[in-house]
Parts: C-alpha cells; structure tokens; sequence
C-alpha cells in the first residue's frame, strides 16, 4: 500500500509519474537537497537523497532508480539490498555452518572444511578492501577488479604479505568464492557471476609429498623407539609417547590417514578369517568406518599390525580375552578410542597433544636425518605407500587398501620407482658393453639407435664380441658412403 502524501515531515511532494503514488519527490524541512520517495512491492519502501537541488534532476534521479527496480523485479531479483558485501559474507558462513557434520556425507560439511571457507573469504574480504574499500555495496561492486583475484593472491604485498606457496590453494579459494557468489545469485541479490582470472594448478607429478627412504625411516624409528621409552617422565607423558611411536608405525604399515588413525575405536578392528594361523599372529583388518573416513566411504584395510595394537591394549590394562579372536578385547571395551587421553579412554587424544609430540620429534630427527625434506605425520603413510611401490604391489590393490585413487597414486606416489636402485639397474643394463665399445673407438660416439637396428636385425641378443665387431664394421660403411 503506498503512504499517503500528508504530514509535517516532507514538503515540495512532486509526483515523478502522476498520478500514480508510488513514487515522488521532496525535501525535508531545513534541507536543500531533494528526497525520494519509492515504494517496492513486497520489499516495502525506499528513501533516499537525490544529492541535488535541482527540481528536475531529482526526478529523473528518482525516475532512474524506479526503472531499475521494475528491470530487477522482472529478472526476479531482489531490490532493495541494505546490507553491505561483508555483511552478505556473514550470512552465507552462517548458511555455511548450519552444514556442518561430524564426518563427511552429502549435503554436509566438516568443521575442518568450514574453518578454511571462512579463512578463504577472510583473505577476499582483504582483496576488496584494497581494490575498493572496505564493505562496499554489491551494486559498487568493480566485476573488473575482481577477475584479477588470483593474480593478487601470488604477489606479495601490503595486503597479501604472505602469497600462497602454490596455485592448488588459490584456486581452493576461488571455490569458496564462487559458492559465495552462486548464494548471492539465488538469493536474487545479484544477476551474474563474476569471472576470475586463470591459473595452473601445480602437475601432482611435480608436487608430490616428501617421504622417508628405507635408511632415513629406520634411523627415526630407531630414535623414536629410544625417546618413548624414557625414563624420566611423568606417567602421562610416557603414555603419550609411547601411544605416538606407536601410531608412527601403524600409520606406515596401515597406510591410514593420521584422520582415520586418530578416530580408531577397539570395535574397527577383526581378525583376517583367509590367513593362516600363523599369518593372522601378523595380520588383522581394520575397518575405515564411514566417520573417520576421509571422504565419508567406509572400506577395509589389511594390516600387518597384530603386535602394535596388543602392545597398546597391554599399555591401556585392557585383559586379552582367553581363547577370543584379535583385538582380544571384552565388550565392555569396544566402544572406547584406541589412542585416548591417559585414562580417559572415552576421549580421543586431541589435535595439540599430537602436535606438540610431532613437535619433539621434529626437533629429535629432522636436523639429524630428514635433512631438507618437509616431514609431517602424512609423510608417514606417504612412506609407507611408497615402500609398497618399491616392492611392486599390484597399484589397484594398493589404491584400495590406501584409499586412494588409482591415476592418483601413479601420479603422486609412483616416484618411488623412478628413483629406486632396481630402475638404476634396469636403465643402465649394458652400459658395461657400451664401454667397451668406446674404448674400442674411442675417437668416435655411437648412437643408440645404431645398437638397435643391428639387435632388431639378428632377431635376438647375440655375443658382445661379435656386436662389437659389427658395430665397427656398420661405422666403416658408413664412412665409405660418407666419402662417396
């Protein structure tokens, strides 16, 4: 309903478009500058300076404004947009919070997840600031600006002191982004997304994770086994640590994620019905449940842990039940978390217990072994990964048993076969003969490919003499063509 002209509070009420109501002009009592007045269906009412003391500007100003709102209304858009770009971003982190869940599923979040949307548009909320100001209207918003996003991200500055160390968090921000824009669009609040500039996400070939060699590994090991084991400590902190080195070799056995590891209740683990006697004293499964999974799928794992975890049941006072199946543990103990606060099984040991371990033994190896390698807890699964690779386990069994992806796994992962001694060995097969060959002429190089055409000419690999000779008699040949 539009509000009648009458009252003390406006004068000089000019219509815009007689005689219709809904919108006209005026001027507050001791004011110069005229008002408008614009009433929107549905959203209420409007007003607003024209920043003008002109009779007709203020019209056509109002007129503009009027014509916008019926061209937006059309569209289906909201009009009327009170709250600044910020105060949008408060409401979509809201929207955003009210997803969170426990574990991955559809449809929901992780707190993890949502901890970094809010920081990804922290750092957006510091790029408009610079460009533009801070907490403008999205009407103000310079769509131009905005598309050098990504750019501004990789080159430091005032604003951005410390640019992301690769592109692959660029555009992880620029995800979040554009989910914040496509929230804006559905709301009706704007009528199209903004582009962003393109950038190259790093080839997983060249940004794999470091890792331990078999040498680096059991020295660590070594050293961690004589730090948890010392004796001039408080009870907690030798259950800490002892849980710690523990979980260190587990994770690089099991190939668990340090996620997985941490969430690991008694129940998660059987024994492996299809091994012998003698090999389940070594093996067990340990089902991944769907909670504590990285991307909400259970699955399976076969684990070569039997002595790991009976050692943390002994460590816990937990009984072995006679003539019981692995984990040998009674019901009443199932449900409790395998590595917990000390003495407090109902409760998971917490993220800065772990770190501040990792952080002790960060001092204790990386200066000593791990040289400039940037060593973390995932490192221990990238470890043990690539240990398997090195001793040609199948890859699809490997990418189910670690869950992770096939074309994954060869791109991140596969390394380790380019850098083992078994490939050494295989690239550099009778480089020994080639020696012998430019010892024979060594005034002359031969190339491989010449080797090849004679090798593929006698259908098999003949005596090194006798390829030696040939390979001289094809250089003559090839001399007196030369000269001819």
């Amino acid at each position: 309903m539009v509000r009648e002209l009458t009252g003390t509070y406006i004068s000089e009420q000019i219509l815009v478009l007689p005689p219709y109501k809904d919108c006209y002009v005026y001027k507050r009592p001791n004011t110069k500058f005229y008002q408008y007045f614009l009433s929107i269906e549905g959203e209420g009412s409007e007003r607003k300076s024209c920043k003008t003391e002109n009779l007709e500007l203020a019209k056509k100003f109002a007129l503009d404004r009027k014509l916008e709102v019926m061209s937006r209304q059309k569209q289906g858009l909201k009009v009327r947009r009170v709250k600044k770009l910020f105060d949008f971003i408060d409401d979509f982190l809201q929207e955003e919070s009210e997803r969170i869940a426990d574990y991955n599923k559809p449809g929901f979040i992780t707190k993890e997840t949502f901890r970094g949307k809010k920081y990804h548009l922290e750092r957006f909320k510091t790029f408009l600031t610079s460009k533009q100001g801070k907490n403008i209207r999205l009407e103000n918003l310079d769509y131009v600006k905005l598309r050098d996003y990504p750019i501004w991200r990789t080159l430091k500055s005032e604003y951005n002191p410390k640019p992301p160390k690769q592109n692959q968090s660029i555009l992880s921000e620029l995800s979040t982004i554009k989910a914040y824009f496509i929230y804006l669009e559905d709301k009706g609040y704007i009528d199209k997304q903004p582009t962003f500039r393109m950038i190259k996400r790093e080839n997983l070939i060249n940004n794999r994770r470091d890792y331990l060699n078999a040498r680096e590994y059991m020295q660590t090991i070594n050293t961690l086994r004589a730090w948890s084991n010392k004796t001039n400590l408080t009870p907690t902190q030798s259950y800490n640590r002892q849980q710690v080195y523990n979980a260190i070799l587990i994770m690089s056995n099991s190939l668990l994620r340090i996620g997985e590891l941490r969430g690991l209740k008694w129940k998660d683990l059987e024994y492996n019905p299809n091994l012998s006697k003698e090999e389940q004293k070594v093996g067990h499964l340990i089902r991944v449940s769907s909670e504590i999974s990285k991307n909400g799928t259970p699955r399976t794992v076969q684990s070569p842990t039997v002595q790991r975890f009976n050692t943390i049941r002994e460590m816990d006072g937990i009984p072995k039940v006679r003539g019981s199946k692995f984990p040998h543990v009674d019901t009443e103990y199932r449900n409790q978390y395998i590595f917990h606060i000390f003495n407090h099984p109902e409760t998971k040991l917490g993220t800065n217990s772990w770190d501040r371990r990792w952080k002790e033994i960060k001092e204790l190896c990386a200066g000593r072994y791990w040289n400039d390698k940037n060593i973390t807890w995932y490192s221990m699964r990238h470890t043990g990964i690539s240990f398997s690779v090195s001793r040609g386990v199948p890859l699809l069994f490997l990418s189910r048993n670690a869950g992770t992806g096939l074309k994954y796994l060869q791109d991140v992962y596969y390394h380790h076969e380019s850098e083992s001694k078994a490939t050494w060995e295989t690239l550099n097969q009778n480089r020994r003969f080639y020696d012998v060959i430019s010892k024979k002429k060594d005034e002359e190089l031969i190339e491989i490919e010449s080797v090849m055409e004679i090798v593929e000419g006698s259908k098999s690999i003949i005596d090194k003499k006798d390829l030696i000779d040939k390979v001289i008699q094809k250089r003559k040949r090839s001399k007196v063509k030369s000269k001819v």
